[in-house]
């Protein structure tokens, strides 16, 4: 009779520890979005998501307004340098990041020899074959420069021709 009084008690309190411990764990910044991670983004087929949301701090390199799909590029020295592959040597060793021009209105674009916090999915791009955050969710200092309304109607046809083009 003990036994199996013994097993269940064990069992309760396992149970117990695993839900506390569930309940705990907090999504990586509050800047952290649900649903698709790569909503808005042109060819989402290349990049493959190591991490729905990544939150790094690093030094800004360079910034880089893109004509084509009105992305933002920003080169980021990392701290950590673990986020890097062995393809972002050809970006200097920097971390890629990209601000979309959906969410230029509200995710500011920052300053080269900037310090920053950026949050976003950390992706392989695999026509690239580097890292990168992308999109850029966050991005802790700089300034709102929302794209125009000729980018963002250029990205949208894009967007458009991309989806029928996989359909």
């Amino acid at each position: 009779m003990r036994r199996p009084a013994a097993v269940i008690g064990l069992f309760l309190v396992c149970c117990t520890a695993a839900c506390t411990l569930r309940r705990q764990v907090a999504p990586a910044s509050p800047y952290c979005r649900g649903g698709n991670p790569l909503a808005g983004v042109y060819h989402p087929s290349r990049l493959r998501v190591k991490s729905r949301c990544r939150v790094v701090v690093g030094t800004v390199s360079k910034v880089v307004f893109e004509p084509y799909d009105g992305d933002v590029h920003i080169d980021l020295r990392p701290d950590d340098p673990s986020l890097l592959s062995s393809g972002n040597d050809r970006v200097g060793g920097n971390l890629v990041v990209e601000l979309i021009p959906f969410d230029r209105a509200r995710v500011a674009v920052p300053e080269e020899g900037a310090r920053v916090e950026v949050v976003g999915p950390w992706v392989e791009d695999d026509q690239h074959g580097w890292n990168e955050i992308h999109p850029a969710w966050w991005i802790s200092a700089g300034r709102i420069e929302p794209a125009s309304a000729a980018e963002l109607r250029a990205v949208q046809l894009l967007l458009q021709t991309n989806a029928s083009d996989s359909s």
